[in-house]
């Protein structure tokens, strides 16, 4: 199968976005440790804090897993690797969007002053949205649209 200089060309672009927004992500998290350190570290274990710190963390290691994957610094000339690796990118892409959208949730939840109301608001919206998301995407592999990483919500629907 040959290739063509377009699809080359998109790849390059695609890989160099990648590797730039990878930059931005690791130069951010340099420029913020030492506030992390003075404000996070040093304060008690909440959900809050636990809730960051695997977005923080979690997203740095994963995006940085997928960077050294794409680099072929991880590569296998195996077909079990590549389902595997599509596997976790799915389900890191969709853990990692999760936790932002949670963090995102909890600061307006604080911001609106913890009401009730302003609580059962936004825990319905947010499932309202996943549920959504969940059956758009197995209708998406379903008819055809999507085949890879999607894969996974078509084993997690049925």
């Amino acid at each position: 199968m040959s290739l063509t200089p377009q699809f080359m060309e998109a790849l390059w672009v695609r890989k160099s976005f990648a590797a730039a927004g990878h930059t931005v992500l690791v130069y951010d998290y340099l420029l913020t440790l030492k506030d992390e350190i003075r404000y996070i570290w040093n304060a008690p274990w909440t959900p809050v804090k636990i809730l960051f710190l695997l977005n923080r963390y979690g997203n740095l290691i994963g995006q940085t897993f997928i960077r050294l994957e794409e680099a072929g610094l991880l590569a296998h000339n195996s077909e079990e690797f590549c389902q595997r690796f599509a596997v976790f990118t799915t389900c890191f892409m969709f853990l990692s969007t999760v936790s932002i959208h949670i963090t995102v949730l909890v600061r307006a939840w604080a911001i609106w002053g913890t009401r009730k109301i302003v609580t059962k608001i936004l825990i319905w919206s947010y499932v309202s949205y996943i549920l959504f998301v969940v059956i758009a995407s197995a209708y998406s592999v379903n008819a055809g649209h999507c085949r890879s990483p999607l894969l996974f919500f078509h084993v997690v629907i049925r």
